[in-house]
């Protein structure tokens, strides 16, 4: 070992119970799950922090269990994004799948699981931002008063107001449960590197249903690695009062109204994401004309 670096002490609970006995004497610890994140930061192993402690969750069983019924599916932390698609491609929304599938080859989404996935600090995949736009939820295990709680929380909640994914101190996610969307309309769309070039790279996720020529329940996020989810309730609002097709000016109004928010929430996109989440936008409105115009509502995929 190199001076000045410390191996870092790593714990394998079995249960929830272990895990919340381990958090317990060492609050500070850092998640293990996949690796994909960890271990493409630099200094993170090993690591320059004295008394580094790291909690593999690796051995709990539960946390790699897999159940659905007539309505969703639930995913145990540590199933890999890879086990999502073999498990439920033929259910699950296809603006998930196509996420899953931009994100990288097997060898990535084999190691890739999708609480790390979530719960990682700095955005090395989209997937969180597809997720709100599934109106996902996730069980966060926390510990509060010396005792280990649980409670299922909406993906937007876990949103602080600079678009970052926030737990509590020492906080887990268990499970994530994904509703089987019958939205008739979904859109997903990655530009650039999230890994190596997040200053420029962008997503955009898009899922609603369109009935003749407005939108019922649409939501959309686009995502910046390097700043965080741009999500607001406000914008999923103003495309319900939208009647496609749209015209040149009517897009032009929505896109103003869109980066006057991302610009009160994110400051310093680089030109090329700028320029970039502009198309998303416009291939997401081009897609919507296309469908208004061409596909009868009870047709439609």
């Amino acid at each position: 070992m190199y001076e000045g670096l410390s191996s870092p002490n790593i714990h394998t609970p079995k249960s929830i119970s272990e895990y919340a006995s381990i958090v317990l004497h060492y609050p500070l610890s850092k998640i293990w799950a996949g690796g994909t994140f960890i271990m493409t930061r630099p200094d993170a192993y090993p690591s320059k922090a004295l008394n580094a402690e790291i909690i593999y969750l690796g051995e709990m069983e539960e946390l790699h269990r897999f159940q659905r019924n007539d309505r969703s599916a639930e995913f145990g932390a540590m199933v890999t994004l890879d086990e999502i698609l073999n498990t439920g491609k033929s259910v699950l929304p296809r603006v998930l799948i196509d996420n899953i599938t931009s994100i990288g080859s097997r060898v990535i989404t084999r190691r890739a699981t999708i609480g790390g996935a979530i719960a990682t600090h700095d955005f090395t995949t989209s997937f969180p931002g597809t997720l709100i736009v599934l109106d996902a939820s996730a069980e966060v295990r926390f510990l509060k008063k010396k005792r280990l709680h649980s409670r299922w929380m909406q993906m937007t909640r876990l949103l602080d107001k600079n678009g970052r994914i926030t737990l509590p101190q020492s906080g887990m996610i268990s499970r994530v449960r994904i509703a089987f969307s019958e939205k008739n309309f979904q859109y997903f769309e990655e530009i650039g590197s999230f890994m190596t070039d997040p200053r420029n790279a962008v997503s955009a996720a898009f899922a609603g249903t369109l009935e003749q020529d407005i939108l019922i329940n649409p939501r959309i996020a686009f995502t910046f690695p390097n700043h965080g989810i741009c999500y607001s309730r406000d914008i999923d609002n103003i495309f319900t009062t939208l009647h496609f097709p749209l015209d040149d000016s009517e897009f032009m109004t929505l896109e103003s109204i869109i980066f006057t928010f991302i610009d009160s929430t994110f400051q310093n996109l680089s030109p090329l994401q700028r320029t970039r989440t502009r198309g998303l936008l416009r291939n997401i409105i081009d897609a919507l004309n296309e469908d208004s115009l061409t596909v009868p509502p009870d047709e439609r995929q």
